[in-house]
């Protein structure tokens, strides 16, 4: 199966697993365990360092989290994906989601056509795509 994080999911998943609902929580271990993919926007991996960046995250820093990027990006289970003006054109008839960055990520996963691992009650309750939390 495939799926497409947004950037609290992929945060939470590296530092802080207990956060992740149980369905969200399975994924990614369907993922580490090549039973799954998931697909990292870049608009995802720009909020990353940006949060971290702006000292958003006690305890993580970019020493910390870049090593994880970059295992992702070589990994066959993980896809960071980059943004096409195709991308960004088509979020223009998503506005029932007001931030542009998660505009950007629903985008994506719609595009695709897989699901979106994300708690954001906004994303899940706009209906565009489906979302797997709990």
């Amino acid at each position: 199966m495939d799926y497409v994080t947004d950037t609290h999911s992929l945060l939470w998943h590296l530092y802080w697993p207990q956060r992740l609902g149980p369905a969200a929580k399975q994924v990614f271990s369907d993922a580490e365990t090549g039973r799954a993919c998931i697909h990292v926007p870049a608009v995802v991996v720009a909020k990353v360092l940006m949060v971290i960046q702006k000292g958003r995250l006690s305890g993580v820093d970019l020493n910390r989290v870049v090593p994880h990027l970059e295992s992702m990006e070589q990994s066959s289970n993980y896809s960071l994906m980059s943004l096409t003006p195709a991308t960004v054109i088509a979020s223009r008839l998503f506005t029932l989601i007001p931030d542009i960055f998660d505009r950007l990520i629903v985008t994506e996963a719609k595009l695709l056509g897989f699901a979106l691992l994300t708690k954001d009650p906004i994303i899940h309750d706009s209906g565009i795509v489906p979302t797997v939390w709990n």
